[in-house]
Parts: C-alpha cells; structure tokens; sequence
C-alpha cells in the first residue's frame, strides 16, 4: 500500500475490516476501495491489510491483558469524557431556554450519553472483579468465588 497517503491507509483498514466481518468478498472490497481512493488495490494487498490488521489487534489486546490497570484506567477517562458532556449538554440546554431546537437537540445527546453511561457502569464491576491475569504460560480466570488455572 505504499502508493497511498497515511489518511488513504486508515481507510483501507477501515474498509477492509467494517466489509470482511460483513462477509462481503474480496472483488467487493477491491471495488470499494477503488471507488472511495480511486486506486486499484490486488487481492494480496488485501490478504496484507488482514494480517497487519489482526497483528495490531492482537498486540492491542495482549497491552490490555497485560496492563490491567492501564486498562482501568483508559475506563475511567472515558466514563470521565462521557460526564464532561454531559455537563456541557446541561449548560447548553440552561443557556438556550429561548431556543427550543437547540433545547431538544441537547437534551436528545444527553439522553444518548445517559445510557452509554449507564452500559459502562453496567460492565465496570465485571472488569474490576475478573480481570485475567498472565503468568509465563498459565492464565487465571476467576469465575464465582473460585480460580482455574489454564494452562496455554
């Protein structure tokens, strides 16, 4: 992919992700791409998105596994983010009363950001009470009061 800028590389991932879970056929996703780049991309160019896609997944995901509490942490900024708007929604809504569209506008955000808000503080006491740990080569898994140990 070296004939594309950096922001034309972001979205041939992006594309080749969104449409591969979709099940959609590589000539499909070589067409797509054409047609948002307007540059021809081979079926080996794709098979190379895939696996630089899954290698960035999966270091990804060992950095959270392994640093559970940089993970906790990345929670909270984000539970963090999702408050600060909703303060902000809240002084919009005050300062526009005279306006009704801005008014609903807001209030329709903040409604969304309630319940994102509330999905994260659904699944906050699974991630803070069953992290999974690494040790060498065994993962502990705790699950309703007693730990196995798999063995990798």
């Amino acid at each position: 992919m070296s004939k594309f800028t950096s922001a034309q590389k972001l979205l041939v991932k992006s594309i080749v992700a969104s449409l591969t879970i979709k099940r959609i056929p590589d000539n499909e996703i070589i067409k797509e791409i054409e047609e948002q780049t307007g540059k021809t991309v081979s079926r080996i160019t794709i098979g190379n998105v895939r696996r630089a896609i899954k290698r960035e997944s999966k270091k990804w995901y060992e950095t959270l596994r392994e640093g559970e509490y940089e993970y906790l942490y990345e929670f909270q900024q984000r539970l963090n983010e999702i408050t600060d708007l909703q303060r902000q929604h809240h002084e919009i809504i005050e300062k526009n009363q005279h306006n009704p569209s801005i008014v609903q506008t807001s209030l329709a955000e903040l409604h969304k950001l309630n319940i994102t808000l509330s999905n994260y503080f659904d699944v906050a006491p699974t991630i803070v009470s069953n992290p999974i740990k690494q040790n060498d080569n065994s993962i502990s898994i705790p699950q309703q009061g007693k730990e196995n140990n798999i063995i990798v």
